[in-house]
């Protein structure tokens, strides 16, 4: 995996995330892991979106694309949030700032291609409360501009933003942050989706796994300003 840095070494001492505890979340728990020991997939129950829907009716009032995106997010996180969210607008000094849902997916067909393991090891490694870091890296590294790493160890993961409206609100964040912030995000809840074997082809398998997170802007201590 690739480390992200906008500096010749930006490794410093993060604030201590450690105590932090996590929020009640609705994680799909699984006690069943296949023979590779990864987690068993439920079957996928989410609606489906087409880009085309954003030319229904119910995005007629969006003057342009980003618009009609805009309103998807927004009715999104009115879906996603819970009571919790309009309690304390900060945790360990940090000002939340909104949700977010990434995902990584693994394809494999019996006898033509290869299962990746590792990658679907490293994204089925995060868990409830877990704190991530989103940074902005070269495009070369990740074609969102940005990138995710686990704050207890700084690995680089396989994810990326799970919907057109993820990336916009991600993006801005990004772009709104001073020289002394960063977005970190905790997990609030995990979940694999996948198949083995479809109806046009038995031999096909897919994985989704799915990771929404809270987000927020925490400050930065004064030896990661320059």
């Amino acid at each position: 995996m690739g480390h992200c840095s906008t500096a010749d070494d930006d490794r410093h001492d993060d604030p201590d995330l450690s105590h932090v505890q996590p929020e009640t979340g609705d994680s799909e728990v699984c006690d069943e892991n296949d023979q590779s020991g990864l987690p068993e997939p439920q079957e996928y129950d989410r609606p489906y979106f087409d880009v085309f829907d954003y030319l229904s009716n119910e995005y007629a009032d969006a003057r342009n694309l980003n618009e009609a995106i805009d309103m998807r997010g927004q009715k999104a996180f009115a879906q996603s949030v819970t009571p919790d969210d309009f309690g304390d607008a900060s945790l360990n000094g940090m000002a939340k700032v909104g949700i977010a849902e990434l995902w990584a997916e693994s394809r494999w067909n019996d006898g033509r291609s290869t299962r990746n393991i590792a990658l679907e090891q490293f994204t089925a490694d995060i868990h409830e409360g877990d704190m991530l870091e989103i940074r902005r890296c070269p495009e070369e590294i990740s074609p969102w501009g940005y990138s995710f790493h686990r704050v207890d160890d700084d690995i680089m993961l396989p994810s990326t933003p799970y919907h057109d409206f993820d990336d916009r609100f991600l993006s801005r964040m990004l772009d709104d942050l001073s020289e002394n912030e960063r977005l970190i995000c905790q997990v609030r809840d995990t979940t694999c989706y996948g198949e083995d074997g479809i109806d046009i082809d038995p031999s096909f398998h897919w994985r989704v796994y799915t990771c929404k997170v809270t987000v927020y802007r925490q400050n930065l201590p004064e030896s990661r300003k320059d």
